[in-house]
């Protein structure tokens, strides 16, 4: 499958759309962790590239993944990490979606490290980021007790992640 990923800005009004419907989906609890999707925060901090690295991968004009990433700026280091993958049918195109995410934050950003975290009790998620450090880069620093919340309520420890 061809790919680009694209600003999020251009694409707001479908991804705004993407994340609600995704919003229904209890699979995406951990996704939401810190509250609801709130559509403004998408058109204020889209264009923001010194703070916020909001981006969509896209193919023939429809959105598969969202990547958000929050920078700690003047070190050059993205401290808060968030994905949704739309297309449960190809994982493994958002799996290179994310690498070519990577690429351009380390490469094209200057982006020195990148750090997020994952709850426990998002087992799905948590087994594809300890391959991905695993088999690939990254490592984990530490972990946390009760640190995230989910949108249903669930308590969970979380991993803390890096890459440099």
């Amino acid at each position: 499958m061809i790919f680009t990923l694209e600003p999020a800005a251009y694409f707001a009004p479908q991804l705004n759309h993407k994340i609600i419907e995704a919003s229904f989906d209890v699979e995406n609890e951990w996704f939401f962790y810190d509250g609801a999707f709130n559509s403004t925060s998408l058109d204020q901090n889209s264009c923001n590239t010194w703070m916020y690295e909001k981006f969509v991968a896209v193919t023939k004009g429809e959105i598969f993944a969202y990547f958000e990433g929050i920078w700690t700026r003047p070190l050059d280091i993205v401290t808060s990490f968030r994905l949704i993958n739309f297309n449960k049918k190809h994982p493994y195109t958002s799996v290179l979606a994310f690498f070519k995410y990577l690429d351009y934050l380390f490469v094209c950003r200057g982006c020195q490290a990148f750090n997020w975290t994952v709850a426990l009790q998002n087992e799905r998620a948590l087994t594809q980021y300890e391959r991905f450090v695993k088999n690939y880069c990254g490592h984990k620093v530490g972990s946390r007790t009760h640190a995230q919340k989910s949108y249903t309520g669930k308590i969970s420890d979380i991993n803390i992640y890096e890459l440099t």
